[in-house]
């Protein structure tokens, strides 16, 4: 029984660890702040994009998330991460029904109806930038 809680609490905490470490880019020397933007315009200073890390479902709160990111970006050194966050059609559902009245004679007269429900997962995209 021991064996097994221990198992999954490691199993817990090593997901917690590493579900915001996918990235993609260039390393340096590691930072102690990181500014954060929203839009790319914000970024007044002249940088260079040195990365990129993308979380699709899975992420707890954004809060969390955001925090996860800065610590990554600071790992690799980054001055700077310009959040986005997405949302992507992943599939579509659709369902309909149909019903024909014959109440007058020599007339019929149908009636149909059809719902098309897109299902959405939410990305947060953040690209790394370090300043020229």
């Amino acid at each position: 029984m021991k064996k097994s809680i221990l198992i999954l609490l490691f199993g817990m905490f090593f997901l917690s660890k590493t579900y915001a470490q996918k990235y993609f880019g260039k390393m340096y020397t590691p930072t102690q702040t990181v500014e954060e933007f929203y839009a790319i315009n914000d970024v007044t200073k002249p940088y260079t994009v040195m990365g990129k890390t993308e979380l699709d479902k899975g992420f707890r709160s954004l809060e969390k998330t955001q925090a996860k990111i800065i610590e990554l970006a600071k790992q690799k050194g980054a001055d700077g991460v310009i959040f986005t966050m997405d949302e992507e059609v992943v599939a579509t559902t659709s369902s309909g029904s149909g019903a024909v009245s014959t109440k007058k004679e020599n007339k019929t007269t149908g009636y149909s109806s059809n719902t098309t429900t897109d299902i959405k997962e939410k990305k947060i995209r953040a690209t790394f930038i370090k300043y020229k």
